[in-house]
């Protein structure tokens, strides 16, 4: 699936040694902008791999104004990304962003993304983009991030190796290669990630795959293949923590996990084609296709009586989903301006069963067929994007999406109190978004507005509120008016970006109870959220260099609503904070670097105000400060060697790094990571330019 609306060029760099660019692009319709009117951020590679594990995406994105990342410490669920509050609902998995990795897209039909499949040993830039104009992408409200490989850039070849703490250690290898015309060249990475985790029962395992070629037949032709692939085989899931486990041990894990032997297998393997032709001037199409297919098996750590009684989809989940779709367009390019126009048309099918995790008195075990549905989603979908300079230093940029998404559900399975479960839901959407971006000599300020929306993904759909399992036909989808204001500057050897923005919800979808690992969902009223988000990056000198990012968010119910859990009625009052969303978050980091440039070392901090766990905001977690040292060095006289090492938690703080969102046993706590240490050696074939 193409990208809308990418790449921000004249855009604030949130990172130190982040690329400059100099445009702005339009990733479906590639169309270099002056100015781009919306709020947006660019890693580039280095910066990625500098100094870092390149496990999780949150390594990166920390640094990112309007991102919050919370780390659960916990591979079978991946991390929790927050792109101005969108996505805090989350369980497992992304919700509420958009991912796309080189045209391919990392999240489903439904919207449900899995961050641990970006390729960070390959990727040459990551671009965030939030505000009004990244809802253009489609079903999410939080925005996208869109990874990039760049294959006019060759790297040649490299090989890395860290390890660490609690038997962790990772290997990596990525190799570009290129035909003596230049008409085709390709990149190739593969890794094996391992450890056991700090938390008992906590470890994993994980082995990636990815190749990107590119092929030009011809001048203005261009054909790019994309692989990608990720093994999960048995990654330990060590659950949350309620308030008393926590006091009692800071980096424990409760017996249920143990007795219930909690676990998750994961396999996720997706290929992507992509054809684009400029056959005249000013003209451009371009058609591309691609397929998901991600099966998963979850033990989850549900109570017998619960997985036996009428109704109950059992403790285990088995799940595979296949994704199909197509994207096609064309472009029109003027003196003053451009306009694209095209299609997206994908299906998700997919087959969910549920069992029994016991086999008579052994418990971790699949038992007895509990589900058999098959699901099926239609996504068809038409967009237009244009931009238009009126005036030297202006850019207008307009984009609309109407998207039709149907769901279906066929239960297979029928026994004494439980009948047919299946059902139907058809959902008519439109987004619409429009910016205008002034430049002057040394920034540019920019203003938008939007409309967007986000469906229910499959998973949400699977669960009715009170958790009994079944089509879950009253969850709606939510709707969002979004406005910011922004100004991007720049002084001497630094920039400076600041934005504000108000989203105002309707319908939004929040966890109504999660019990064991499984989750069920329901609509809230009206919400809202006033946020500003501030980046700052320099230097000093010739050899220290300083980056900060800070978030202030406030996100509240403005409504009061209920839904059933269990049989009870909640209610949540208007003026409650949405849980998971922090009030205030941010990121802080000083580096020096050598003359010579052999020898490099930075402090890291990341910061974080407390987090409230519920929807009646019962309790909260306490915010934290923490801090890494990291340390670069490349030996003078061995060409090609680099090394790294690095301190997490430099202090050994105890805190919580991430929350369940209104568990029902009220395990809502998720241990962050204590004191960890590092150390890596890296070889390149072609060593990289300082």
């Amino acid at each position: 699936m193409s990208a809308l609306l990418a790449a921000p060029a004249s855009a604030q760099q949130a990172v130190p040694d982040a690329r400059t660019l100099d445009t702005v692009e339009v990733v479906a319709p590639r169309r270099p902008l002056a100015s781009f009117p919306g709020a947006v951020t660019v890693i580039d590679g280095e910066t990625l791999r500098a100094g870092q594990r390149q496990v999780n995406l949150s390594e990166a994105l920390a640094r990112v104004p309007g991102i919050s990342v919370l780390d659960r410490q916990n591979y079978a669920q991946d991390l929790q990304l927050q792109s101005r509050g969108f996505g805090a609902r989350s369980t497992f998995g992304i919700r509420g962003i958009r991912l796309v990795v080189d045209g391919i897209p990392a999240s489903a039909a439904d919207g449900q993304g899995q961050a641990a499949t970006f390729p960070l040993d390959a990727l040459d830039r990551i671009e965030v983009l939030r505000g009004p104009l990244a809802l253009q992408y489609g079903n999410a409200a939080g925005g996208a991030i869109v990874a990039a490989t760049d294959l006019e850039r060759l790297r040649g070849a490299s090989l890395q190796a860290w390890g660490g703490d609690h038997g962790s250690f990772r290997l990596s290898a990525v190799a570009d290669a290129a035909s003596d015309d230049g008409r085709w060249r390709g990149r190739v990475g593969a890794s094996r990630f391992r450890t056991d985790g700090e938390r008992e029962h906590s470890a994993a395992q994980r082995t990636q795959f990815d190749a990107v070629a590119e092929w030009a037949p011809r001048e203005g032709e261009r054909l790019r293949l994309v692989l990608n692939s990720l093994s999960q085989p048995d990654t330990q899931d060590p659950l949350g923590l309620d308030r008393a486990g926590l006091r009692a041990d800071a980096h424990g894990t409760d017996a249920v996990a143990l007795r219930f032997d909690t676990r998750k297998r994961i396999e996720n393997h997706q290929a992507g084609l992509r054809w684009q032709r400029d056959y005249a001037p000013g003209r451009e199409f371009w058609i591309g296709g691609y397929r998901i297919e991600r099966d998963a098996l979850q033990y989850l750590a549900l109570p017998v009586a619960a997985q036996t009684a009428p109704g109950s989809a059992g403790g285990v989940i088995d799940l595979g989903r296949q994704s199909t779709g197509i994207d096609a367009g064309h472009r029109w390019r003027g003196a003053r301006g451009a306009f694209a126009l095209g299609v997206e048309l994908a299906r998700l099918d997919e087959d969910r069963r549920g069992y029994e995790n016991f086999v008579g008195d052994r418990l971790g075990v699949r038992g007895r067929l509990r589900r058999d549905e098959r699901n099926r989603i239609s996504d068809r979908e038409l967009y237009a994007i244009g931009d238009y300079a009126p005036a030297p230093g202006w850019t207008v940029l307009g984009a609309a999406r109407h998207a039709r998404l149907d769901f279906r559900s066929d239960d297979r399975y029928f026994a004494p109190g439980n009948g047919d479960d299946g059902g139907a839901a058809d959902y008519r959407e439109t987004s619409a978004a429009v910016g205008v971006a002034r430049a002057f000599a040394h920034g540019e300020a920019f203003a938008s507005v939007g409309r967007g929306f986000e469906t229910p993904t499959a998973t949400e759909l699977a669960y009715r509120a009170d958790g009994s399992a079944g089509f879950n036909r009253e969850l709606r989808p939510a709707r969002f008016d979004t406005a910011e204001l922004g100004l991007r500057w720049r002084y001497g050897g630094g920039r400076f970006s600041v934005a504000a923005y108000r989203v105002e919800g309707e319908h939004e979808i929040v966890p109504a109870d999660s019990r064991g690992g499984r989750a069920s969902f329901a609509n809230a009223g009206r919400t809202r959220r006033d946020g500003i988000e501030l980046g700052l990056d320099g230097a000093w000198g010739e050899q220290w260099r300083y980056a900060v990012a800070a978030n202030w968010i406030d996100a509240r119910f403005e409504q009061s609503f209920a839904y059933r859990v269990q049989g009870a009625t909640r209610t949540v009052a208007a003026g409650n904070r949405v849980p998971g969303v922090p009030r205030a978050d941010g990121y802080a980091e000083i580096a020096w670097r050598s003359r010579e440039g052999a020898l490099a070392a930075a402090l890291e901090g990341r910061f974080s105000d407390r987090i409230a766990v519920d929807d009646r905001n019962t309790d909260a977690v306490a915010g934290n400060a923490r801090y890494a040292l990291r340390l670069e060095w490349r030996p003078r006289n061995a060409r090609g060697w680099r090394g790294f090492a690095r301190i997490d938690n430099l202090f050994d703080r105890d805190y919580v790094g991430s929350v369940i969102v209104n568990e029902g046993n009220a395990r809502y706590f998720e241990p962050g990571a204590g004191r960890g240490f590092t150390l890596g050696l890296a070889w390149d074939a072609v060593p990289r330019a300082d």
